[in-house]
């Protein structure tokens, strides 16, 4: 299993000078330099490439009628199986040995990926590979495995090493038949590594996992967590559906890295590292933007748990008149953490600065404490409607857990968000049951739906009379009892013709869109309207739209309001507990002005100080400066006054809140 006692920090690495032709123009005095430097600027962790065609340069001698008679290698057709059975370039090992050796030199650990062919937007296919599948070729299998066995043998328990990996997103690398053929190759390559290296763990490398494999998205998460250590994501919101529709350093875009990681985290039950992340260059966004853009993103993973955060690149290449680099110019366009020269841009600082904030609390925060759950359906897999269900739950200060109904006692969740639900098979019967089970017992359940069929409709949510109709235009404006409207798109709706329970929402004929009811010792909310996936394709909606109101009376009404607040829809807030009435409340600012306002807890506030970012605070007074984050240490009473809410459970009233004057640092 993969541990460690600290988030990590760090980059992927290709020399500045040589890029992807790192191992045939290998300089071990720059790789020294350039290792030293992403030392001094306060990280531990590189992910480094050897790149397959290089190490393993078979070629096949073609015999009679184009029948291979035998193999041997590019630059020696006498090194054949026989005197090398892996046939892995000894030469580029003793170039990796010196890298490994440099990394144990300057207190760095290395993530090697390690049959490296997709890079850079160019697949560097090893020469042999002709028209043979990656993934289900024996030939290929054969090969890919004994090139595992040839590191894992050479470095077995290298304190250097922190992981393997298979490579750089192979599942972007060739086409993959089914999730079966998947499942098969990422479990015989990391038995391979295990075998002869039982003491490192095995990662994944990949990109854009799925929740439900299929022969169109073969890459599964449950199926590589079966196979892995340590899964891991590579959050570019320009890459990832529903994910860039705003600015760069916009909650979405920002929270992407959080959300998936979180998700895969959940679904996998691993951990996960947020191995690849940056801004794709000064033209998608300035090197200050850059630097803000990284920090709100280390805050927030490192308050949600994750493994560390590695950049993309350490330094901006010198090569721009080779391949891959000659076409692509992003990759030209100030990608690294420090220029040409080895001097520092303002994101190198950020992650300076994130070292002392990590070492400040020990390596790690304490675990948030999830106390509501997004079912993830056995049926339909639905990111985006699943990543801003999240978005919605942090703007309303909702810490949420991903979960598969079934898989988990969700009697545990006090609040279960069911996002964008549609058509006649959104989750599975046993599933379902479970979910109504929940509410029983007392979860508050929330669905969102798209003309969607579940039974027990009158039981879990008092409808007796319903059909579903198209809609007469496709966009709709939804009035909340709130006194607030949402512009919410879909093809169809549920008309509500007989119920008991009641409405909270109306379209704008006048006819209810959401309905409240009590189901057992539990409450539900039925909103007839896919919100979250109307969201998925609509620019700036979580800046424009009140729709994290709902999410926010979902929250009261389940018990979840945070210990301590700072209610702000385009700020992150997270309360990691360390101990009954002590905490550390992350406030991450996504607007370009400042926030100010008052703490808010239903408990007295005895002392607030600034423990690490950028913050302003007298007495319990915040202000946050424009994209910038902080971290308060709050100690709370542990009195309560015990009264009632409107709806008759339990509430905690807010008394008068104290503190004394801090200063950001």
């Amino acid at each position: 299993m993969f541990q460690t006692k600290s988030f990590l920090l760090g980059v992927n690495y290709w020399p500045s000078r040589s890029g992807v032709q790192m191992w045939r123009k290998f300089d071990a005095a720059e790789i020294d330099r350039e290792f030293a430097r992403i030392r001094e600027l306060g990280m531990d962790t590189v992910r480094v490439f050897p790149l397959w065609d290089d190490f393993q340069p078979i070629y096949e001698l073609p015999g009679c009628s184009d029948i291979s008679r035998t193999i041997g290698m590019r630059h020696d057709w006498n090194m054949t199986p026989d005197r090398n059975p892996e046939m892995v370039d000894t030469a580029l090992l003793e170039k990796f040995d010196l890298v490994v050796e440099l990394a144990g030199k300057h207190n760095l650990k290395l993530i090697v990926a390690l049959l490296t062919a997709w890079m850079s937007g160019t697949l560097f296919n090893p020469g042999w590979k002709g028209g043979r599948n990656l993934f289900s070729d024996s030939f290929m299998l054969k090969y890919q495995m004994l090139y595992c066995r040839a590191f894992a043998r050479r470095y077995a328990g290298r304190p250097e090493i922190l992981a393997w990996e298979y490579g750089n997103e192979q599942n972007c690398a060739d086409h993959c038949e089914s999730p079966e053929t998947a499942w098969v190759w990422m479990h015989a390559l990391a038995a391979e590594l295990r075998l002869h290296d039982p003491d490192t763990p095995v990662g994944s490398g990949m990109h854009g996992l799925h929740h439900i494999p299929s022969s169109r998205h073969p890459w599964g998460i449950a199926d590589s967590a079966d196979a892995l250590d340590l899964l891991t994501t590579h959050p570019y919101p320009p890459f990832t559906p529903g994910c860039f529709l705003e600015s760069p350093t916009s909650l979405r875009a920002n929270l992407h890295a959080t959300a998936e990681s979180r998700y895969v985290s959940d679904l996998g039950q691993r951990p996960v590292l947020c191995e690849e992340t940056g801004t794709l260059g000064n033209s998608n966004l300035s090197e200050s933007l850059s630097a803000a853009f990284l920090r709100m993103r280390l805050y927030s993973l490192f308050a949600n748990g994750i493994a560390g955060c590695l950049w993309w690149c350490s330094s901006d290449f010198q090569c721009a008149g080779e391949l891959p680099y000659r076409d692509v110019q992003m990759e030209n366009d100030g990608l690294g953490l420090t220029r040409t020269d080895g001097r520092a841009k303002p994101v190198a600082l950020e992650m300076s600065r994130f070292r002392a904030v990590v070492e400040q609390f020990g390596g790690r925060m304490p675990e948030l404490r999830r106390e509501a759950a997004i079912l993830a359906s056995d049926l339909q897999d639905d990111w985006p409607g699943i990543f801003n269900c999240y978005v919605l739950c942090v703007q309303a200060g909702i810490a949420p857990r991903i979960v598969r109904p079934g898989y988990e006692d969700l009697s545990l969740y006090k609040l279960l968000l069911a996002p964008s639900w549609r058509g006649s098979m959104p989750i599975s019967v046993p599933a379902w049951r479970a979910v109504i089970d929940a509410v029983n017992a007392g979860s508050t359940l929330y669905v969102s739906g798209e003309g969607v069929s579940l039974i027990q409709m009158d039981r879990v949510f008092g409808i007796s009379d319903m059909e579903k109709v198209k809609m007469k235009n496709t966009h709709e404006l939804v009035r909340f009892d709130g006194g607030f409207e949402c512009a919410i798109s879909a093809e169809y709706r549920n008309r509500f013709n007989e119920f008991v329970s009641e409405p909270a929402a109306w379209y704008s004929d006048g006819t209810p869109a959401m309905l409240k009811h009590r189901c057992g010792a539990g409450k539900t909310c039925f909103l007839s309207m896919p919100l979250e996936k109307s969201f998925s394709v609509t620019p700036f909606v979580n800046e424009d739209s009140p729709a994290w109101k709902i999410y926010a009376e979902l929250r009261d009404i389940s018990g979840l309001k945070p210990a301590a607040d700072l209610p702000d829809p385009q700020c992150e807030r997270y309360w990691n507990e360390n101990a009954p009435g002590n905490g550390w409340l992350t406030l991450i600012n996504h607007r370009r002005e400042a926030v100010e306002g008052d703490l808010e807890s239903d408990s007295e506030i005895r002392r607030a100080g600034v423990a690490a970012g950028e913050a302003e605070l007298e007495g319990c007074r915040v202000r946050i400066p424009p994209l910038q984050a902080a971290i308060l240490e709050i100690e709370l009473s542990s009195d309560f006054t015990e009264t009632s809410r409107k709806d008759g459970s339990p509430a905690r009233t807010a008394a008068r809140s104290v503190g004394k004057t801090n200063s950001g640092r």
